[in-house]
């Protein structure tokens, strides 16, 4: 639940939801009867919402953008909006911009509590020696809670909750330490989304890669999923003892293209070689790297992809897949299902 200041002599009725949906017509359904001040109200709430919604979601440039792209000097001026501006570039990490907009708040509220705070935060930021060191990092943590920590303002005094259905803090301490603690609160559950968040992104890879390797998987194409990709080795040697491929070779690969078709996926083919005496024995070699761009030739003529769809190398002669000479004349692929945007 978001908040803001109420000017006072306003009717509550006069006030529609933050998140509500009927673009601010009256309560009556009709669009009229609201007065002017109620309708500037109205309006100034729901663009304070609007922007500390997406200040909550890390879009700072989306709430500075509404905030002053309004075009609306009541709102321009309006404490709601100046306190909003002040966190914002605080969160920023604008301390100087953050106390123009405070100072503003006070010229027209000099005893606004959130005003105050914010000031003298950023005042400590500036001080030297040991003791201002650890006032600045408990401020830098503070400032940090200021454009997260509801605010609610009635009869003068300050209220940050705990995001948990909106419970006052504890009693006891001072407005510094609520907001660091909050501060901390916001940040571990912010690392926790994003751990979740990262959880639900390596599911869907591997999911969609499991996928793949179903529809990948015939007779002497032996796909195995590697995270989020498919590694692709084939049972037998494709290749001649130079690389020529052989009649087998030809129809392996012919097989795992026509299974690419119309896939979008990034692929990459390795070149393999054994190691035998008198060769280098890592390193990768030319021999490996032609394997490779004959399977991309093969694999871009049964997939209808265009060449530049397959990356190819040589892949280093300590990592060849089986301990078989005649295996290992051979190419291994890894395709990488893209995952889709938007």
């Amino acid at each position: 639940m978001t908040t803001s200041r109420v000017p006072a002599g306003v009717p509550s009725g006069a006030f529609l939801p933050a998140d509500g949906d009927n673009g601010g017509a009256a309560a009556d359904g009709t669009g009229q009867g609201v007065t002017a001040p109620a309708a500037d109200s109205l309006r100034i709430s729901l663009l304070v919402s609007r922007a500390r919604t997406a200040a909550r979601s890390g879009d700072l440039d989306g709430a500075l953008r509404l905030l002053h792209e309004a075009g609306d000097p009541v709102a321009a001026a309006h404490p709601d909006v100046l306190d909003l501006l002040a966190r914002v570039h605080a969160q920023r990490g604008e301390p100087a911009r953050a106390a123009e907009y405070w100072r503003r708040v006070q010229e027209r509220q000099p005893q606004d509590p959130a005003a105050s705070a914010g000031l003298a935060r950023i005042d400590l930021l500036g001080r030297r020696g040991p003791r201002a060191a650890l006032a600045r990092h408990r401020t830098r943590t503070a400032l940090v809670a200021a454009i997260c920590a509801v605010a609610a303002i009635t009869a003068g005094t300050v209220a940050l909750t705990d995001g948990a259905g909106e419970r006052p803090a504890p009693p006891g301490l001072s407005p510094a330490d609520r907001a660091e603690q909050l501060a901390e609160r916001l940040d571990a559950e912010r690392r926790a989304e994003q751990a979740r968040e990262r959880d639900r992104a390596t599911a869907r890879r591997t999911q969609a890669a499991t996928a793949l390797a179903d529809v990948l998987r015939a007779p002497g194409v032996d796909p195995v999923v590697q995270e989020g990709s498919v590694e692709v080795a084939f049972t037998d040697g494709l290749f001649s003892e130079g690389a020529e491929l052989t009649p087998t070779g030809a129809e392996r690969l012919a097989v795992l293209g026509e299974r690419l078709a119309g896939r979008t996926a990034d692929v990459e083919i390795y070149g393999q070689t054994a190691t035998v005496p008198g060769a280098p024995t890592s390193g990768g070699s030319v021999l490996s790297l032609w394997r490779a761009l004959i399977a991309a030739r093969e694999l871009s003529a049964a997939s209808g992809k265009p060449l530049t769809a397959f990356t190819t190398a040589s892949a280093d002669q300590r990592d060849a897949p089986y301990a078989s000479v005649a295996r290992n004349r051979t190419v291994t692929v890894v395709i990488t299902p893209r995952q889709p945007t938007g």
